[in-house]
């Protein structure tokens, strides 16, 4: 009966994304941030002020939904925007210490998803993976 949907490589691809999606919901619960929210703090852990366009192209997300994403950060005192100096019509994004200190307990859950997600794999198939997940994002991308 649902050997038509199963048979589609997109619908594992889909899958695997809404378990991940949910697992990392899950336990970040407890910190008080979700999945999508984690994406805008790492980008911030590794390059504070980065704009809401980088934000976007980076998490690939619509910009109605990143300005929704990053006022949701802000009222939790994670963030905060600043009109940039040179380019007024930019906001950059700064990491507040509340959000700073999510930093370790957060990646700590990445690794434990990353460690199921590759548990099943040789290192050999995890590179592998990634080569094939960059090239059939490429497809989109372009």
């Amino acid at each position: 009966m649902d050997q038509l949907l199963v048979s589609k490589l997109g619908y594992w691809l889909k899958r695997n994304y809404r378990n991940m999606c949910n697992y990392l919901d899950q336990r970040l619960e407890p910190l008080g941030i979700t999945n999508s929210q984690l994406g805008v703090l790492m980008m911030l852990w590794e390059q504070e002020g980065v704009t809401q366009k980088q934000v976007v192209q980076v998490l690939g997300i619509q910009p109605a939904s990143t300005t929704f994403l990053l006022k949701g950060l802000e009222e939790k005192g994670l963030i905060r925007r600043e009109q940039d100096k040179q380019d007024t019509r930019a906001n950059r994004i700064y990491l507040m210490p509340e959000g700073q200190a999510l930093r370790e307990p957060a990646l700590a859950i990445v690794d434990e998803g990353e460690r199921k997600v590759r548990e099943p794999l040789s290192d050999e198939e995890a590179a592998l993976m990634v080569v094939w997940m960059k090239r059939i994002a490429e497809r989109f991308e372009h």
